[in-house]
């Protein structure tokens, strides 16, 4: 396992500049050349697009799709609403 994340940090520079397109590509082309590598990328790659999820300019949204692939809800359009149970 120790070698699967030595080789996801290699790789995670050049994945995390790719568009989501091309990411996407070359993820499930990873992923079925070496699954275990493929794994250990994803989660450097949601880690920190959860760390950074608020450095985007407010006019680009917020990636909910960060949220998904940790299996986290999508925030309620109103999440100050406390009259809802």
């Amino acid at each position: 396992m120790k070698q699967a994340t030595a080789l996801a940090m290699d790789l995670f520079s050049v994945y995390s500049e790719m568009s989501d397109d091309d990411q996407a590509g070359a993820l499930a082309i990873l992923r079925t050349i070496d699954p275990l590598v493929h794994d250990a990328l994803v989660q450097l790659l949601v880690t920190d697009a959860l760390t950074h999820e608020l450095d985007a300019p407010p006019w680009h949204g917020r990636p909910s799709s960060a949220r998904a692939a940790v299996g986290l809800p999508d925030l309620p359009h109103d999440s100050t609403d406390t009259t809802r149970g």
